[in-house]
């Protein structure tokens, strides 16, 4: 009688993905903190992140939008310092231990 092999075990695959989350004024305030370290199920997207702090903060949505800066959409993304523009964030996906920072652009100067 031949013994059969042991079967080989397989990692499971993560089942969520936990991010570190940068967020700059005044979205800060919606949020109540400059950083929030948010898990999610996997796979996950930045879409996803944006829908969950949505649901998660009742006024992040207005702001990420930009209502209360009556501007649309100023923020801009980056995860792990690569920018992540709109048309991308349904797509862009995120791995577990990625920095997340949402921030308006500084401009500035003057004669």
């Amino acid at each position: 009688m031949i013994d059969d092999p042991l079967p080989q075990q397989t990692q499971a695959p993560t089942e969520s993905v936990r991010v570190s989350v940068r967020l700059g004024e005044p979205l800060r305030r919606a949020v109540g903190a400059f950083r929030r370290q948010i898990t999610l199920p996997a796979p996950a997207t930045l879409a996803d992140l944006l829908d969950h702090l949505a649901q998660t903060y009742p006024d992040f949505a207005a702001r990420f939008r930009g209502e209360d800066l009556g501007r649309d959409h100023p923020y801009h993304l980056f995860v792990n310092h690569r920018q992540a523009l709109p048309g991308e964030f349904a797509c862009f996906a995120l791995a577990d231990g990625d920095q997340v920072h949402i921030v308006i652009p500084a401009l500035g100067g003057g004669p």
